[in-house]
């Protein structure tokens, strides 16, 4: 008898509707999948097996054929084991099906138990706009579907739970469960299983602690502070060049306490990818912007995504939020070099062998360094003992084009101990993220997104340059013989220094103050050009 379902697989950050037909054959007694199943798909077999047996029904002696349609699909993962399983049951009638389309998304133990997979929500989004009217999927993600609208949820914790949902079980041919020694508890089980995907995912990566320092903890670094906030406030990258201890990871933790809320659409896509990611359990909306912070040995693939199964990486676990990069020239050459598309067109195109597909990446760059190997090049009490030039070849590990895409330079030295015992009080990250909040406003309701993205005619419309200012922007710009880009970025700077002051245009103050963010090694370039 041959029996068909509809399931649900990943490509990319999208989920795909997958057509299970299960044909249960006389024959000698076989298991075959076909349809571009990966490794982990193949071993489906052997889950939906036992899970079969050990769940009461009976696993038919005969010859199966799974095949996964669209045939020219590569399908990945465990969420069809499910999906199978009950195939299976209904080819061999065992289970009767009720009228109506329904779809089932889940892995089996082989205990058969029902566990969770990464990219429940996305998934159960192609379902609903297939017109699905009814979804099985494991109960501990239940409340990540149920964000889908227009769709039933159905949560379920075993094989049986699922065979109920669809149809009763025909009473001839139930049986017992077979006996079990049972040294862990099935929610335990299936937690482990929930939780694999979310521990390969943040095996490199450190999160910034949680919850974020306040503003206030930073003393003596009224310059570092000032650009944090005009970079948060306006999109903009920033670098922060200072020797060890100056306060340089402290101030980037405070981020996360700085940045508003995300509004629907850019939660929806954060929750999206936090589901891809396994980062579970996913309850709601991800309201927080996401601030990413991964160690300098990740690997090519763990920046920008790819692998097997075409997860995505780093800069797009940070859309929508911060990619904090700490010892900036630690990190390999070709690992920074693949940031320079992301952060100029906001998205990361992957390319492998009969695959495609684009991640979005529109993230806010923030990195530290040292300015030398031992971290004390230029400090007044001489503790520096690198040899002659290598402060400048440390530098050049951060190549031309990468400094030219951050917006802000800022050197941070060493602070005064009577700064940080008796210093006034500076303002704290409430204060401070009032006004970012403000500046990001005024930024959407006049071009419908932050200066951080704004370039060309738009951006022109945006600083309203009187002829003052305009002659002084060209003055600049031949001063420190600045690229096209490197203009653009001067006057995205400013015109976010305008915001936060309230200003309606770009004047002349606030085009000085963004030039003195420029990179210190563009003015010495610019200095030794004339």
């Amino acid at each position: 008898m041959l029996a068909t379902l509809l399931s649900s697989t990943l490509v990319g950050l999208d989920g795909r509707v997958i057509r299970v037909e299960v044909d249960v054959a006389p024959g000698l007694p076989g298991f075959t999948i076909v349809g571009l199943a990966d490794a982990a798909l193949q071993e489906a077999r052997e889950r939906v097996r036992g899970a079969i047996r050990n769940a009461g029904f009976s696993h038919p002696p005969r010859r199966i054929t799974v095949n996964l349609a669209p045939a020219d699909l590569r399908k990945a993962g465990a969420s069809l084991d499910l999906a199978i399983a009950i195939g299976i049951l209904l080819g061999s009638e065992q289970v009767t099906a009720a009228p109506g389309r329904i779809a089932l998304i889940g892995e089996l133990s082989l205990g058969g138990e029902v566990a969770s997979v990464p990219g429940i929500l996305p998934m159960t989004a192609a379902l609903a706009r297939r017109g699905v009217g009814r979804v099985i999927v494991p109960a501990e993600a239940l409340a990540e579907a149920a964000l889908v609208e227009g769709i039933a949820i159905i949560g379920v914790r075993s094989l049986r739970e699922a065979a109920d949902a669809v149809r009763r079980r025909s009473r001839r041919t139930s049986r017992l469960a077979p006996r079990r020694v049972e040294l862990a508890e099935p929610s335990e089980l299936s937690a482990a299983a929930a939780s694999v995907a979310a521990k390969a995912a943040s095996a490199m990566t450190s999160r910034v602690a949680d919850p974020a320092p306040d503003l206030a903890e930073v003393r003596g670094q009224l310059e570092a502070r000032r650009a944090l906030e005009i970079a948060l406030a306006g999109g903009h990258g920033l670098l922060l060049i200072g020797p060890p201890g100056s306060g340089k990871t402290l101030l980037a933790r405070t981020i996360s306490g700085l940045l508003p809320e995300l509004d629907d659409a850019e939660a929806l896509a954060a929750t999206i990818v936090a589901s891809v990611a396994g980062e579970g359990p996913i309850r709601e909306l991800r309201r927080r912007a996401p601030v990413r912070a991964p160690h300098h040995t990740l690997s090519y693939a763990a920046m920008v995504g790819g692998g097997p199964r075409m997860s995505p990486g780093e800069v797009t676990l940070a859309d929508h939020g911060v990619l904090f990069l700490d010892e900036l020239p630690e990190f390999g050459r070709d690992v920074l070099e693949a940031l320079r598309q992301p952060l100029e067109d906001g998205f990361v195109s992957i390319a492998r062998v009969g695959r495609a597909t684009r991640f979005p990446a529109r993230f806010m760059l923030v990195a530290a360094m040292n300015p030398c190997p031992c971290g004390f090049a230029g400090d007044p009490s001489g503790r520096c003992r690198c040899p002659v030039l290598s402060p400048e070849r440390y530098a050049g590990r951060v190549s031309g084009p990468l400094r030219d895409r951050i917006d802000l330079w800022v050197t941070m030295g060493r602070v005064a101990p009577g700064a940080l015992i008796a210093g006034r009080e500076p303002e704290s990250s409430a204060v401070v993220g009032a006004r970012i909040r403000a500046a990001r406003d005024v930024q959407v309701s006049r071009a419908g997104r932050l200066n951080g993205r704004l370039s060309g005619r738009a951006l022109r419309v945006a600083c309203d340059l009187s002829p003052r200012t305009a002659a002084r922007a060209v003055a600049v710009a031949d001063l420190e013989a600045l690229t096209g880009r490197g203009m653009e970025r001067v006057l995205r700077v400013a015109r976010t220094i305008a915001d936060l002051g309230g200003a309606d245009a770009v004047e002349v103050e606030h085009l000085d103050e963004a030039t003195r963010y420029r990179s210190p090694a563009a003015r010495v370039d610019a200095r030794e050009a004339s």
